[in-house]
């Protein structure tokens, strides 16, 4: 334990005790005593079972213990299966325990317990129309295995956007701008939520095809870098349809291709994307 930052679990006191809770409900079972994060001893001890067709291992912290005794099962039981209950650990920190969790699945260690990860679509409407393409793009979140919510900027909740990993922002464009509430949101009620850290999006809607709603979404994504967090575009990695920098919606132009109904696929798609990427950062 030289380069612990503090010391515990020290032999004989309570910390290295089995909690006691758990101690009572064994009826037989093995305790394997680890000088280190990983044991030796515990796959040594799994191998004397030949019926033995999986491991689960839950605990503290995911990052070290967890994870280390996961792989040391792995590479001395190759063809046993080896799992983690992710809702019976936690790390060191949140974003550690997914890096963790995301190195034992990489390793052909099956996770189980995991919530799937939460996302918020948060936008300002006026007719309706910036509200249905928010949830659209929460549509085609869930549609990724996000659990994904819509909000209009006063009726947020507050502690799903906390808990959301991802965020994405959108506005009606009024004079190749945000709207003034949407801005004023941005600058007040915003700061409340930690959006630091969080993938961050923008889309847009606009009643004219040159009505600016690109400057829109560019604003959006330069307060988000302003806030930490990461700006997410798919650019043309993702193939056709390409949407750069976020969708954009046209309700109002007379051409032949107009109404929001024409630009659902884009906002839906957008959102799958949005989450998969999510998914790869946070998972």
């Amino acid at each position: 334990g030289r380069r612990l930052p503090v010391e515990h679990c020290i032999s004989g006191s309570d910390g290295w005790l089995i909690r006691k809770e758990v101690y009572e409900l064994l009826d037989h079972g093995t305790i394997c005593i680890k000088n280190a994060f990983g044991s030796l001893a515990l796959p040594e001890a799994l191998k004397k079972n030949e019926d033995l067709e999986e491991v689960e291992l839950v605990g503290l912290c995911t990052d070290i213990c967890v994870v280390s005794n996961a792989l040391i099962i792995k590479a001395a039981l190759p063809e046993v299966k080896v799992s983690v209950d992710a809702s019976c650990c936690a790390g060191v920190t949140p974003a550690k325990h997914l890096a963790a969790l995301e190195t034992m699945r990489s390793c052909q260690v099956e996770i189980t317990g995991e919530e799937p990860l939460k996302l918020s679509v948060i936008c300002d409407s006026v007719s309706g129309n910036t509200k249905q393409a928010g949830e659209w793009i929460a549509e085609g979140m869930r549609r990724a295995g996000a659990e994904a919510k819509c909000f209009k900027i006063g009726e947020i909740d507050a502690d799903f956007v906390k808990q959301s990993c991802g965020v994405v922002l959108g506005s009606p464009v009024y004079s190749a701008l945000m709207t003034a509430d949407m801005r004023s949101w941005l600058q007040t009620g915003a700061r409340e939520l930690g959006l630091a850290g969080k993938l961050g999006g923008a889309f847009a809607t606009a009643q004219y095809t040159h009505g600016g709603a690109e400057l829109v979404i560019q604003s959006l994504l330069e307060i988000e870098l302003v806030y930490g967090m990461l700006v997410y575009s798919a650019g043309n990695s993702e193939g056709h349809p390409v949407i750069h920098i976020g969708p954009v919606g046209i309700n109002g132009n007379r051409e032949s291709f107009n109404g929001m109904e024409n630009y659902k696929e884009y906002f839906v798609l957008y959102g799958e994307r949005f989450a998969r990427k999510a998914y790869g950062l946070f998972r």
